[in-house]
């Protein structure tokens, strides 16, 4: 996998984000089985720049730099959220993810952002060797880091240490494709998701030439 450039895009400003320190912030309401949680953070929309917000995410797996908004603003990359790399539907998405962006995209970065000790992720080296994904940690952030990048990509969970499920595609730091399931037991769809991203680099291409055979 390697950083590709693509299309250029004209992207449009995210609305002003809300802050962790006290001010309102936009809840959204998923389930984990039957249990009710609360997002926090406004999900970004396709087309929205990352919103400016701090953080620097220690590297767990295939890195040895932070993650941070400055590394997301180049080029395709793919991101995935896990609130715990033990569990079933975690595993299934770091796999299911890689294999089928490989499938499909010439070229990309994909990083996994977890909850879990960085630890954790030999567990998924042990089973999935030649995964060529960079895996961040979470648990070894500062609360800073940890509560920027939750409400940056509105994974936070009011109350909780972990972030939820999802899905998300930029490209030179804007917003493509967004998936956060409202059912957190379940694997994100990632056919749907890249359906999706595919269509609107599609339709942007059919505009940026129509618009370059306009006199």
């Amino acid at each position: 996998m390697h950083p590709s450039h693509g299309p250029r895009i004209r992207p449009r400003a995210a609305p002003r984000s809300p802050r962790a320190d006290g001010d309102t912030t936009e809840h959204r309401l998923a389930v984990l089985g039957e249990t009710p949680l609360r997002l926090l953070g406004r999900l970004p929309q396709p087309g929205e720049l990352l919103a400016p917000r701090p953080f620097s995410i220690p590297p767990a797996r295939n890195a040895t730099a932070p993650l941070t908004p400055d590394s997301l603003r180049h080029g395709m990359v793919l991101v995935s959220t896990l609130p715990n790399i033990g569990r079933h539907a975690c595993a299934a998405q770091i796999l299911d993810f890689e294999e089928e962006s490989m499938r499909r995209l010439d070229s990309f970065r994909m990083v996994h952002v977890s909850s879990d000790e960085a630890r954790y992720w030999a567990e998924v080296d042990h089973i999935h060797p030649n995964l060529a994904a960079e895996g961040f940690s979470l648990f070894d952030a500062d609360e800073e880091s940890v509560a920027g990048f939750g409400l940056a990509f509105g994974v936070a969970v009011e109350g909780h240490g972990r972030i939820a499920h999802g899905l998300f595609a930029l490209l030179d730091g804007m917003f493509l494709a967004v998936e956060v399931p409202f059912q957190q037991l379940a694997v994100p769809a990632v056919g749907s998701f890249l359906d999706r991203m595919e269509r609107l680099l599609d339709q942007r291409r059919t505009r940026a030439s129509r618009e370059e055979r306009t006199p």
